[in-house]
């Protein structure tokens, strides 16, 4: 995830969650309600953390005004890289911008914050609400 997207990250709470007509999940946060985005379901990720309390939250803004909660197993590290476009071979991957050959030698693909937040408003392969932003 591009380190300009990323607001904060935190474990929840359990009374931080709330789910929405019973299939989408919000985190409250300092007054502000905002959609979880569970990762794992979108790109199909076998033995992701399932439990919010035992994940993290990264919170992102998708270059708007509104911001989202993508729920992820662990934080690695802060790397800089240079981007590339997946090329040809591999084509157009929804809510991927691209590419990186990282310091280890292994391919990380990088996050398109945006891409991933319309997708979820779409239900594209993920079951999230669209929560009103809160006014403390």
């Amino acid at each position: 995830v591009p380190t300009t997207n990323i607001h904060m990250s935190f474990r929840p709470e359990p009374s931080m969650l709330q789910t929405v007509g019973g299939h989408g999940e919000v985190v409250t946060l300092r007054g502000e309600v905002m959609p979880v985005i569970r990762l794992h379901r979108l790109f199909e990720v076998p033995g992701a953390v399932h439990d919010p309390t035992r994940a993290l939250l990264m919170i992102v803004g998708d270059g708007g005004q509104r911001r989202s909660a993508l729920l992820v197993d662990e934080l690695m590290a802060q790397q800089q890289v240079v981007a590339k476009s997946l090329g040809d071979g591999v084509g157009t991957v929804p809510g991927i911008a691209g590419g990186a050959i990282l310091g280890d030698g292994r391919v990380g693909l990088i996050l398109d914050v945006a891409q991933i937040v319309a997708l979820a408003q779409d239900g594209a392969g993920l079951v999230v609400a669209s929560a009103p932003r809160a006014v403390a």
